[in-house]
Formats: structure tokens, sequence, C-alpha cells
């Protein structure tokens, strides 16, 4: 526990197992099933009511889809949440699924429905961008 990495690994084997290494995994696979699905199909959805033609209609289209998709930014906060408990607790026994929904509840007991959305704006920002150079950049190379 010399404050080094691999002390740091061997504490949290010592204390939790192989378990103890993925602290936040479900939240992790809740949030990345739901973020490229939500980006591309909130894109495909609002590109023909975008109503604006060419590139600028392509680019405007992955904005509000990169932004549409940032609705399971509270699986990003529980992920950090489970991440960030300290090595001193011991893992709770119940099922991944339990941990899940169990570090969401806490959030929202702890700071309202509201600190589900921690940094929202950051992510925000980062899906537009993701969206528009991973989804609608290769389609406007494409045609």
């Amino acid at each position: 526990n010399g404050g080094d990495v691999g002390g740091a690994l061997r504490d949290i084997l010592e204390r939790n197992g192989i378990r103890g290494m993925y602290r936040g995994a479900p939240a992790v696979a809740a949030r990345q099933m739901t973020n490229w699905a939500s980006r591309q199909g909130f894109t495909e959805l609002v590109r023909p009511r975008i109503g604006v033609p060419g590139v600028a209609g392509e680019l405007l289209a992955g904005c509000v889809g990169g932004a549409l998709s940032s609705w399971n930014t509270p699986f990003e906060v529980a992920r950090i949440e489970a991440q960030s408990i300290s090595f001193e607790k011991s893992m709770p026994e119940t099922g991944s699924r339990g941990r899940l929904f169990s570090t969401l509840g806490d959030i929202v007991k702890e700071r309202g429905v509201a600190g589900l959305y921690v940094g929202i704006f950051p992510r925000l920002s980062q899906a537009c961008y993701q969206t528009v150079f991973m989804v609608c950049v290769p389609r406007i190379l494409d045609n």
C-alpha cells in the first residue's frame, strides 16, 4: 500500500478479490450498449426532419442526435460513483443489477434527481462532436 499502482492493485485484490477490479462494470455496459445505438438512431430519426439540405443538414442532424443520446448520462454517473467507492468499503453481495440500481437510488437520495445529470453539458458537447465525426462525416464522405 505504498501509494503506487501495484500497491493499489494488491489492496483491491486482497479486500474484494477479482470483482473489486470491475466496480461499475454493469453501469459501463448499460451506457455503452445504449450510447452508439442512441447516437445512430437519433441521428437517423432527426435527419429527415431537420429541413436543412446537404452537408449543413447532416452536421446539424449529428449534433441533435448526439445531444439526444445523452439521455443515458445517469449510467455514466453511476459508473463513476461505483468506481470511486472507498476501498475501505467491501463489495455488496447483491448481483450486478442490484448494485447498478442501488447506486442510482443512492445518488437520488443524496443529491436528488439532478445528481444523475452531473456533467451533462460537457457530455452533450462530447456527444455532438463524436456523433458528427463518427456517424455523419463517414456518410458525407460516402456521398
